[in-house]
């Protein structure tokens, strides 16, 4: 599931988003983010980034995307305004259902540390572009990393302690400059 990157008072996750109008009767196109696309509608209350909130009604399917009324809206052009909109509701606990799973936001702002314990840097961002997670880096004097979220890169991950393990990877170091006679 996508996260947004400002946290408020309650912690928000990004459920879904709505792409384009559908027909002339105001429906939209929406693409959920939910593990199981359909879950989408057990959701309540469905905000968007201001708050304001929206009532979801399944109409039907088409390709990867639902296709949804919205309680309010009922021609095009209403529903030509929503495109982009993005949705979220409220997380839950148990939305990090295993021992080795966390919330974006839980991973947002943890120390990241080598296994010798020597600090590295802190987590930024969590992303996940199709691929599989990726973790970004804020290192010291400003720089940033993006790592693979995965065992490779990523030992323990102790979120009530405050930090997760990195395992940086080894870079190949610059080829020789043309002319410097080496």
């Amino acid at each position: 599931m996508k996260r947004p990157d400002q946290q408020a008072a309650h912690s928000l996750i990004q459920i879904g988003i709505i792409t384009a109008a559908h027909g002339i009767r105001g429906q939209v196109k929406l693409r959920s983010y939910t593990h199981k696309p359909d879950d989408i509608f057990s959701y309540s209350p469905i905000t968007d980034k201001s708050g304001k909130r929206y009532a979801l009604k399944r109409e039907g399917h088409k390709d990867e995307l639902f296709i949804v009324s919205i309680e309010g809206i009922s021609d095009r052009n209403a529903a030509e305004l929503l495109r982009g909109v993005e949705l979220y509701a409220e997380a839950a606990r148990e939305y990090a259902t295993s021992e080795n799973e966390w919330l974006y936001t839980d991973l947002k702002g943890l120390k990241a540390i080598l296994p010798d314990g020597k600090s590295y840097g802190k987590v930024v961002g969590v992303y996940n572009f199709g691929a599989g997670d990726i973790i970004e880096l804020e290192l010291p004097g400003g720089k940033s990393e993006m790592l693979p979220f995965s065992k490779q890169f990523v030992g323990d991950v102790l979120v009530d302690k405050g930090y997760l393990t990195i395992f940086p990877p080894d870079y190949v170091e610059g080829e020789k400059e043309a002319g410097d006679g080496k």
